[in-house]
């Protein structure tokens, strides 16, 4: 009997070291990958954009009716100093409403934890703004792109940011969202880095799940936006963000991460959105409330998207009725 016990022991033993050591790798593997360095192409634009030549004629046919005959309606005008004014509001618009970044940043973009559990980990969303414990005080257009649009932080290395949603911003909306975020007051906040729990050390591992990873860092990416109209290239551009949780298929499914609930299908499929008309899809964004009455889980953003124009609303239902039919769940 002493025997047997003896060699179960020495099995146990041997499962237990087996298990340490492979979580040992799990571990090493999701911390390369998290403290990769990474090399991307130069992005450069302005911050802000300046006036365009037809914005600066319509601004001055806009004041000939101000001034005496003869007169320059420009003289002593700012037009660095109206650019700045509209690519503010501009950016404003992007980040409460397809950007939500006040979702994770916070209403004052002054950072916090998103997530502080053992099993999941500590997520923190830095301080944007230029207070004590900010990240972007001198964050240049590079920067901007890095952090943005590849989900790279400011030293190089992989962050958590989820750019895949953000990766085909235009070069103009990327400024704007600068602009705007360098306008806000400064929070003096300083947090304690992110650190890896075991559900993400399960996903950086086994799910790949930073976008820095999926995302081509050396694709240029445009100067502007498509036009705003309510029509599906505009609707493409809007619902990047879309893809995140609902998937490349839009279908929806299960999320990694256990706290998430199953994603809906964004698709015209009878499991999806087949049965929807262009007013309840407005009313579930507005509202929070899906077309059979039931509340819309709060881990969707819709208070956010919901702040959308009617034209951006439209051009994203309108791209969302041309994406192939899936069945629920496919992502």
């Amino acid at each position: 009997m002493a025997r047997i016990l003896k060699v179960v022991g020495w099995i146990v033993l041997a499962v237990l070291v087996v298990i340490a050591t492979t979580a040992f790798i799990v571990y090493r593997v999701a911390l390369s990958r998290y403290h990769r360095h990474w090399t991307t192409h130069i992005s450069a634009f302005p911050i802000p954009f300046p006036l365009t030549a037809d914005e600066v004629a319509a601004l001055r046919a806009e004041r000939a009716a101000l001034v005496p005959r003869g007169a320059d309606p420009l003289a002593g005008v700012d037009l660095n100093e109206i650019a700045l004014d509209r690519a503010i509001a501009r950016g404003e618009h992007i980040v409460n409403t397809r950007g939500s970044c006040p979702v994770c940043h916070g209403p004052d973009l002054g950072g916090g934890v998103i997530v502080d559990s053992p099993m999941v980990g500590r997520w923190v969303a830095p301080n944007l703004t230029s207070g004590t414990g900010g990240v972007t005080a001198d964050f240049t257009a590079v920067d901007w792109d890095r952090a943005i649009r590849h989900g790279i932080r400011h030293n190089g290395e992989t962050s958590s940011m989820p750019s895949t949603d953000f990766s085909g911003l235009s070069d103009h909306e990327l400024s704007d969202i600068a602009a705007y975020v360098r306008s806000r007051p400064p929070v003096n906040r300083t947090l304690s880095p992110s650190t890896l729990g075991p559900v993400f050390i399960y996903g950086i591992t086994f799910e790949n799940s930073l976008s820095a990873f999926h995302i081509d860092h050396q694709k240029p990416h445009a100067v502007e936006p498509p036009a705003e109209r309510p029509d599906a290239a505009l609707g493409e551009h809007l619902a990047e963000i879309c893809h995140g949780c609902h998937g490349p298929t839009l279908s929806g499914g299960k999320m990694s991460d256990p706290t998430m609930p199953f994603v809906a299908n964004l698709t015209p499929d009878a499991t999806g959105l087949k049965d929807w008309t262009q007013a309840d899809f407005f009313r579930a964004l507005r509202t929070g409330v899906r077309k059979n009455g039931t509340p819309i889980d709060s881990h969707m953003p819709w208070r956010a998207y919901g702040q959308m124009s009617d034209t951006e609303l439209a051009a994203i239902w309108t791209y969302l009725r041309t994406v192939p039919a899936v069945p629920k769940g496919n992502h």
